[in-house]
């Protein structure tokens, strides 16, 4: 068979070297299913996404979906759409959780006058940290479960918390074939280049000293937790970019290290951006 030309664009991201391995897998599975002309259906373990904070997880999940299609032998898919995005919203205990009639509402809205759905589904499972044990979600665990057969699951979750992403694992395991998934950005030299060209896009380039500065930034940014990844780097090309921009303009778009200090590492900026991005995150997990 002609190799998936998604498979082709997966591959060539970077970063992401446990999500590229499952593609892999599946790709030859896809090419063994049609070289041994396989008759009985196999099911695909479900994926537990837990993210680096930043990535684009739809642009991922878009490119998972159009790779599995393209594939023709992977996933049977049924109903109006081909995957589907829940995001399920915590329920404290002594509420009464109305999460599987959400989903089944979803679910029946996709499969349309089809009357089922088979395809994927990703459900964000973010605001349930701390909270896998209880009965509401384990409830919601057992619905989806009922529906493995026709549905993959993409379950997600960021990746800051170990222990939660361990949590998980082990109650996802009761009522799935899972497969754990940490999705990496891509490597601090890698980051540096995006953050660059990010610049150079407004007619501006750093000259060796403020490129090295940027390095060092970027690099001290991602130490963090809570890093933000893409999201972080384009509000930081942004700013210097505002910055050199309402400043004394430079006539031969040079950037030097002086016209951009205040972006050092050791810089007021750097410090506050961490600082706010680490509150920002950590309140949407704070029940």
């Amino acid at each position: 068979m002609a190799q998936n030309a998604y498979y082709k664009e997966i591959m060539a991201l970077r970063g992401l070297d446990e999500f590229k391995e499952v593609i892999e897998a599946w790709q030859r599975l896809s090419e063994n299913v049609e070289k041994f002309h396989a008759k009985s259906k196999l099911i695909l373990p479900n994926l537990l996404w837990a993210s680096d904070n930043g990535l684009d997880r739809e642009n991922l999940l878009s490119l998972l979906t159009n790779f599995m299609y393209s594939s023709g032998n992977l996933l049977e898919f049924y109903g109006n759409v081909r995957c589907l995005e829940y995001f399920m919203d915590y329920v404290p205990a002594e509420k009464e959780c109305h999460e599987i009639e959400k989903i089944g509402e979803k679910i029946r809205d996709a499969a349309g006058f089809r009357s089922e759905y088979r395809g994927l589904l990703s459900v964000d499972v973010s605001e349930w940290t701390g909270h896998f044990e209880d009965a509401h979600f384990i409830d919601v665990m057992k619905y989806l479960a009922t529906m493995d057969d026709d549905i993959t699951y993409i379950f997600q979750i960021p990746n800051y918390n170990t222990q939660a992403v361990e949590q998980l694992t082990q109650l996802l395991v009761l009522f799935f074939r899972i497969q754990p998934i940490s999705m990496k950005l891509p490597d601090s030299t890698d980051l540096c280049n995006y953050i660059c060209q990010e610049i150079s896009a407004f007619g501006l380039n750093l000259d060796p000293e403020a490129e090295q500065m940027i390095v060092a930034s970027v690099n001290r940014l991602r130490e963090d937790q809570y890093f933000a990844g893409y999201d972080m780097l384009d509000r930081l090309a942004a700013d210097i970019v505002y910055s050199v921009y309402t400043s004394t303009p430079p006539y031969d778009g040079v950037v030097t290290k002086g016209m951009i200090s205040a972006f050092a590492p050791d810089a007021i900026y750097v410090t506050e951006l961490i600082q706010n991005n680490a509150r920002v995150f950590t309140a949407q997990f704070n029940y």
